[in-house]
């Protein structure tokens, strides 16, 4: 499972990264981002684009820990 970290100190509410992943992201009564669904790995090319979009970098994917064999 991705987790897709969110700073609402940084949010402008700008609204890119729903245009870029709209099957993950929406706005919540303040305009800032918020998720709509649990982050799956099917939706890793939606969240990417939405952090590329995000003008103030509000968005990253934090990569589970792998553990070494």
């Amino acid at each position: 499972m991705l987790q897709v970290a969110i700073d609402k100190d940084v949010c402008v509410a700008c609204g890119a990264c729903v245009l870029a992943g709209p099957d993950v992201f929406d706005q919540n009564d303040d305009g800032q981002a918020m998720l709509i669904v649990e982050p799956q790995e099917s939706l890793r090319e939606q969240i990417l684009d939405s952090i590329d979009a995000c003008p103030v970098q509000a968005l990253s994917l934090v990569e589970p820990a792998r553990v070494a064999d």
